[in-house]
């Protein structure tokens, strides 16, 4: 990936909107997060391959998966805290097995965040994290996703209550 001809343009005023914000409203550590969501491939074949010089062909073996992946919306706190990943997996029903605890898992179409979704997340890793109680000033910065720009976005993070500062595109 290529950064942006402005990136340093960008990056510093990204850095001074989201340090103005931060001294401005003068947010705990423990309410300042940054979450973004990252497709994890379940067989990812290697671009690394050790065969003799001269070799007509070679064979790669992979699981059969190279298209089969998941959505996980990671975020952590600035205070350190890493906040529960929250699996999106590409089907219709939530699978009947037992899954691992300490991860939210939520099932949809294509895979990826929604905003129906993305206010499930909310509600449901963002609301529930240490410390939302004792203070209602909060900020988390988001990655560049264009879902999380959109106008019904906009009005669920304004549900919450909490400042939303997007990774300008190209930068993530």
């Amino acid at each position: 990936q290529h950064l942006p001809s402005d990136f340093t343009k960008k990056f510093t005023a990204f850095q001074q909107y989201v340090i103005g914000l931060h001294k401005g409203h003068d947010y705990l550590l423990s309410q300042m997060g940054n979450a973004d969501v990252t497709p994890v491939s379940f067989d990812e074949p290697s671009n690394n391959i050790i065969e003799e010089i001269g070799t007509k062909s070679v064979i790669i073996k992979t699981l059969g998966n190279e298209k089969m992946c998941i959505t996980v919306m990671l975020a952590v706190l600035a205070d350190g805290i890493k906040l529960p990943p929250y699996v999106i997996l590409k089907r219709k029903t939530i699978l009947k097995d037992q899954l691992p605890t300490g991860i939210i898992v939520r099932c949809q179409n294509q895979g990826w965040m929604s905003t129906d979704l993305m206010k499930d997340w909310l509600n449901i890793v963002w609301n529930r994290r240490p410390g939302v109680l004792i203070c209602k000033r909060r900020m988390f910065v988001l990655g560049t996703f264009k879902g999380y720009l959109t106008l019904a976005m906009k009005n669920i993070t304004g549900e919450t209550d909490a400042a939303l500062a997007v990774v300008p595109g190209g930068m993530s």
